[in-house]
């Protein structure tokens, strides 16, 4: 196999990119329902926020762009129990609360939250993607298979511009030996490759280590006979940057292939065993 571009267009945290693009939604809804030149209508969606709740708001709003986590999340579950459900101030803070118990592990509690509303909201992606998390991170394989499907057919009619343009969305974060990573789940087999799952793979100190792709190209299933139908020849590979020049292109390696019908929880833990430096058995 051929040297692969970098893998564009994933950031260090996708769970940031999903609540700021929900910051700027909200903002959105927000300035629109308020004339620039008058105090705030009675259709602002922060007007009826006492001083002391309008305070944690923007520190729950300001947290969320930093991507403090911690505070977000802490900030959260003091202003919840004072905002009236189904409004888009109580809305915004759900999600936005959810996402950080996601990223600080407090699944149980994340789903107390995302449960409702996505039964309430089937239709928003950004908790949605985050329900499949919280399943995945939680262990509960039949939930989370169906809120993947969801999420993907979501997305094939997607007219959010900030959704649309994603190729990939997290799905669950796994400890290392050392560090940890970080799984995409792609769409659709992301081309030319045909990538399946993507690892990113961050040291102890959260600092982006390298990549690790499924990839099952094309070429290589001329030289594989299924036994099975539906079945493929895979690869497990890590593409690292040249540290001296990131204009260069990545180092590559080859941990092993896998034949048979893409499973995600087989996928993932044997990606997990490349990651920790343990050796794949190649058929």
């Amino acid at each position: 196999m051929g040297a692969k571009p970098r893998f564009s267009g994933i950031g260090v945290s996708l769970g940031l990119i999903l609540a700021l693009a929900l910051v700027s939604s909200f903002e959105g809804q927000s300035a629109a329902s308020t004339d620039a030149t008058t105090a705030p209508t009675q259709t602002d969606p922060l007007a009826g926020l006492s001083p002391e709740n309008r305070e944690l708001f923007d520190r729950l709003r300001e947290a969320a762009q930093q991507n403090d986590d911690a505070t977000t999340l802490a900030t959260g579950k003091k202003l919840l129990p004072a905002l009236e459900p189904g409004t888009p101030v109580c809305n915004f803070v759900t999600q936005l609360t959810a996402g950080s118990a996601v990223e600080t592990g407090e699944t149980a509690y994340a789903l107390t939250l995302l449960k409702p509303f996505t039964d309430a909201h089937p239709d928003d992606w950004r908790a949605a993607t985050l329900l499949a998390r919280v399943y995945a991170e939680s262990g509960e394989v039949a939930p989370r298979d169906q809120q993947i499907a969801r999420v993907i057919a979501l997305h094939k009619t997607a007219s959010d511009p900030n959704f649309a343009k994603l190729h990939v969305f997290p799905i669950q974060k796994v400890k290392l030996h050392s560090g940890y990573a970080v799984f995409l789940y792609p769409f659709e087999p992301l081309k030319p490759y045909n990538t399946y799952l993507v690892a990113l793979v961050y040291t102890s100190e959260g600092k982006p280590d390298f990549r690790l792709e499924l990839g099952s190209e094309d070429a290589d299933q001329a030289f594989f006979k299924p036994k099975k139908p539906g079945e493929r020849r895979f690869s497990i590979d890590s593409y690292r940057k040249n540290e001296k020049d990131e204009n260069l292109p990545e180092s590559q390696a080859l941990h092993g292939f896998v034949d048979g019908v893409f499973d995600y929880d087989r996928m993932r833990d044997l990606m997990v065993k490349a990651a920790n430096g343990e050796a794949l058995t190649q058929k």
